[in-house]
């Protein structure tokens, strides 16, 4: 009878063990740990890449805003140590918001994407931020160019009092 209850719990250290070292020492290998080539990202890899500080706006197609306020913003440069020139958008409107479209172009080697077009909603003289002047992907840098397509008065013209 001692033999029996001595061999149970040694049954049970040894099934405990071995399988927690099994699982343990398994390692993840694959296409999950290296990066893709830049002509394999899709739209959403590349849009994660572009805007990485939640900068990104709104997905937008075509002139959406009229042009009546595209003269009231402007686009600036800024530093940015990361990669390339930080890019904002001020708004020289003092009274209204305005809702905006930019386009982002980019020509990634062999990637069919090759802009990307987003909706923005800016407040009076306020600085939003939308980008950097390049895509830096893989040790590579590669130039991006904005411009504002559409923008337009989001609560109509101002109202004397």
């Amino acid at each position: 009878m001692k033999l029996k209850n001595s061999v149970v719990p040694l049954v049970v250290l040894f099934l405990t063990f071995g399988c927690k070292e099994t699982t343990s020492s398994k390692k993840t290998t694959g296409p999950e740990n290296t990066a893709k080539d830049i002509s394999e990202l899709s739209y959403l890899e590349i849009y994660q890449a572009l805007f990485t500080d939640g900068n990104g706006g709104f997905d937008a197609h075509g002139d959406l805003y009229g042009q009546e306020a595209t003269s009231e913003l402007v686009i600036e440069n800024g530093p940015d140590p990361a990669c390339g020139e930080a890019l904002s958008l001020r708004s020289k409107e003092t009274e209204r918001e305005i809702t905006l479209a930019v386009r982002a172009n980019f020509d990634l080697p062999g990637n069919p994407h090759t802009e990307m077009l987003r909706a923005y909603t800016i407040k009076p003289t306020e600085t939003i931020s939308i980008g950097t002047s390049k895509l830096c992907y893989n040790g590579k840098e590669y130039a991006v160019q904005r411009e504002i397509v559409s923008a337009g008065f989001t609560n109509g013209p101002p109202v004397d009092e």
